[in-house]
């Protein structure tokens, strides 16, 4: 196995309407909020012709990194009915199959994750997430053999929410001697999970996704621990201070000479302004190609991380890791979620022939 991902399943719906659909279900445009299941339903039967897509940041991303040949397995949670696998499960399940992506699933009897996007008028959108089951992963999902298994895991921040789970996960990395990466997930997850993120990249040589929200959230959570003066410097200076300071820190001693544990990398996608990155090569910068329209942008950073760590397993340097998964999220815009076409990555293939590699 290439990757493993462990993360909430999460049943992405998408709907796209001609009028102001939010406003009249009780949502507000450009805001997300958490509902109740029953509420989703009921807001689902609003919703005219809605897209099904598997969704969650780690089976977003997984899908990417098997749409470039990789071999993935996803860990998480879904919802039954009647003791058999509820509509939404089967949903789920299917959709990652297609992508090729392995579903190591357990059952819960709360219904499966659902998350509802609807598009409007004006690049309006409003979100209602119903986590359910999702969240509900213990730590006896995660073996030591399923990891010593993997080249690589990645992990859903949302999974920093359950320390046992996620300990577990370092854990059990750090003695097979498999690299972690980790999206951030949200800037209450930097805020609050500031010490636990320091300190993987500090010993365990983790590779971390941010957006530029939580970036921020996250040097500013640090800051204290990096010995600077940061009076008078714009945000993105202090990010530079501190994540430098972080990346050297992170070599990844800890983990032991003998592991295949890298040094400490910090991934902060920056949308259509592309990406900075800071790793043991310093800092760098790469641009991005806008898109004047894109269809939806729902999971285009899990595309990101996916493709990215692709890339490294293929064995590309990191300004073309960081090309490649700047050109996947790009292609994502173009599709619900992570719906994306069995040929969308084709151009990718032919531009780096490592991805043809078995």
């Amino acid at each position: 196995m290439d990757i493993l991902g462990i993360g909430n399943a999460l049943l992405d719906i998408f709907g796209f309407s001609d009028e102001d659909l939010a406003l009249s279900l009780g949502l507000h445009p450009n805001r997300g909020t958490h509902v109740s299941p029953e509420r989703l339903d009921e807001l689902l039967l609003a919703v005219p012709n809605p897209i099904f897509v598997s969704g969650g940041t780690a089976a977003n991303a997984l899908k990417t990194s098997a749409a470039l040949g990789l071999d993935c397995a996803f860990v998480g949670c879904v919802g039954t009915e009647d003791r058999e696998d509820d509509r939404w499960a089967r949903l789920f399940t299917a959709d990652l199959s297609d992508a090729r992506v392995e579903a190591i699933l357990e059952r819960r009897t709360i219904p499966t994750g659902r998350c509802l996007v609807i598009h409007m008028p004006g690049s309006m959108k409003s979100i209602a997430c119903s986590p359910g089951a999702a969240p509900k992963i213990n730590p006896e999902q995660i073996t030591a053999q399923l990891i010593s298994k993997a080249r690589q895991v990645f992990v859903d921040g949302q999974i920093l929410r359950n320390p046992d789970v996620f300990g577990t996960v370092v854990r059990l990395c750090r003695d097979a001697g498999v690299p972690l990466a980790v999206d951030v997930a949200s800037t209450d997850i930097a805020r609050e999970k500031s010490a636990v993120i320091g300190q993987l990249l500090a010993e365990s040589g983790a590779t971390v996704f941010l957006n530029e929200d939580e970036a921020r959230a996250l040097a500013s959570a640090l800051e204290q621990t990096v010995p600077s003066d940061f009076s008078g410097l714009s945000p993105d200076e202090r990010c530079d201070i501190i994540f430098s300071h972080c990346v050297q820190a992170g070599s990844g001693a800890g983990a032991g000479a003998d592991t295949k544990a890298g040094k400490a990398t910090i991934v902060v996608k920056l949308g259509e302004r592309g990406v900075r990155c800071w790793s043991a090569e310093g800092k760098t910068e790469t641009a991005a190609e806008a898109v004047d329209h894109p269809l939806d942008d729902t999971g285009a950073g899990d595309t990101f991380a996916g493709a990215f760590l692709a890339a490294k397993l293929r064995g590309l340097g990191l300004a073309e890791c960081l090309e490649t998964a700047n050109l996947a999220a790009r292609a994502s815009l173009f599709a619900p979620g992570t719906r994306l076409e069995a040929d969308s990555f084709d151009a990718l293939k032919k531009r780096f022939p490592l991805f043809a590699r078995g």
